[in-house]
């Protein structure tokens, strides 16, 4: 590839940097096998020895993966967020604990009437307005986590006009006063759709994990049920398990 050779630094380094831009571009994705070495070469007009070294550096970087007899793999992206399902945590603070700058994007509020579906699940009375509020949540700008929350106002007077750009945790235990006891949470395995594709900036049928959460107060009081899709390139869950005695 004639780009390769006007480039001065070391011809394996330009390979290896031209390989990952095809990575970035996704036009090999994790998971994908890349050719073969001998059409690999021929495909980037380079000798099989200098796109060799460039693979050998890739997979020590951990970009790549090969397997014995079987091809060479792009590496599937190690999570950035890795947090036991067990805590009940906002999603603010994951962000920051991992020296990222949380922010948040596409941000709607507004009061809906409770729909029947919505009614079971809060124990509300069918067309009771409550406060439903959507947003993306980023790290250093990169959407990671879609969040959807519908907030049981009748039991405290949080406003529409509030500022919920940050930690709605630390809005409601700071401001309005109320303790989060816990959290019944239900993970689902989902895949991107339209919406989840441009909130979350993923392709279609990308693996998303949706955390579906109650939340009450000390009061055993369901204020809170939220549904929130994690990008699982982004976030793992563990749970620590241990035998009954």
């Amino acid at each position: 590839m004639e780009i390769l050779k006007q480039d001065k630094r070391p011809l394996y380094l330009k390979i290896k940097e031209h390989i990952e831009n095809l990575i970035d571009q996704e036009i090999y994705e994790a998971g994908d096998k890349l050719p073969s070495e001998t059409a690999f070469a021929k495909k980037l007009d380079v000798s099989r020895a200098s796109l060799r070294e460039a693979l050998r550096v890739l997979e020590k970087e951990g970009k790549i993966i090969k397997s014995q007899g079987v091809g060479t793999f792009v590496s599937k992206p190690i999570p950035r967020f890795k947090r036991g399902i067990e805590e009940l945590f906002s999603v603010t603070d994951t962000i920051k604990n991992e020296g990222f700058t949380p922010g948040t994007r596409a941000l709607e509020i507004e009061n809906v009437k409770v729909d029947k579906q919505l009614a079971n699940k809060m124990n509300l009375n069918q067309n009771e307005e409550i406060l439903k509020l959507q947003r993306v949540r980023t790290a250093d700008d990169k959407p990671v986590v879609f969040c959807i929350d519908y907030l049981n106002t009748n039991l405290f007077p949080i406003k529409i006009n509030e500022d919920f750009s940050h930690s709605l945790f630390d809005l409601l235990e700071n401001k309005y006063k109320l303790k989060i006891k816990y959290a019944v949470t239900e993970i689902i395995p989902v895949t991107a759709k339209k919406k989840l594709m441009e909130k979350l900036e993923v392709k279609k049928n990308a693996a998303i994990l949706l955390l579906e959460q109650m939340h009450y107060d000390e009061q055993e009081r369901l204020f809170l049920y939220s549904k929130n899709y994690f990008r699982s390139d982004q976030f793992q869950f563990k749970v620590l398990r241990s035998r009954k005695q």
